[in-house]
């Protein structure tokens, strides 16, 4: 079973999702560098383009299939809509994530502006797009996503890490 903590680039994914599996003993990966893993790719660009989604995605359920097929419980990072080269916005339809044996979504957001500073101190960058109208296409994205999945979610804004947790014990329980 999977818990996918999804969120635009700098809301805090990773460090929520990493304390968490700390405390739950549950694995914790992100999309990212489960892609980079199976398909042996050695970095991202720092601004967060991708490229080959479409591969990228393939790769990604794979990778999330072996982890279930070992039997342990996944809290996967990932994004419901991706940058491409061209900086436009690009939604991830619901099969992407079909495969990936989802009890529950969590979608995180933030202020823009402590979006804005996260990237700039761990980046060196500012996000290629609007950091504002990427919260509005994830939220709406994984709203439509888990529509067609059936599959629960929660918006939680900018959670302190028992709330997070909470929500994300409770999908692990769901099914």
């Amino acid at each position: 079973m999977t818990v996918f903590v999804a969120g635009v680039h700098g809301v805090g994914k990773s460090f929520l999702c990493e304390r968490y599996s700390n405390e739950a003993s549950v694995v914790h990966e992100s999309a990212s560098g489960l892609i980079r893993k199976e398909l042996a790719m050695a970095n991202w660009s720092v601004d967060k383009k991708a490229k080959k989604i479409e591969e990228n995605q393939l790769a990604l359920r794979h990778a999330v299939q072996k982890i279930i097929k070992g039997g342990q419980a996944l809290v996967l990072d990932g994004h419901f809509v991706l940058i491409n080269a061209d900086s436009n916005f690009v939604r991830l339809e619901a099969s992407v994530f079909q495969g990936l044996e989802i009890t529950g979504v969590v979608v995180l957001e933030a202020d823009v502006n402590t979006i804005q500073s996260r990237l700039a101190a761990r980046d060196s960058s500012k996000s290629a797009v609007d950091v504002g109208l990427f919260l509005e296409h994830e939220r709406t994205q994984a709203r439509k996503v888990c529509h067609e999945l059936g599959v629960p979610f929660k918006v939680l804004y900018q959670p302190d890490f028992l709330e997070f947790s909470t929500v994300v014990t409770s999908f692990l329980k769901s099914r």
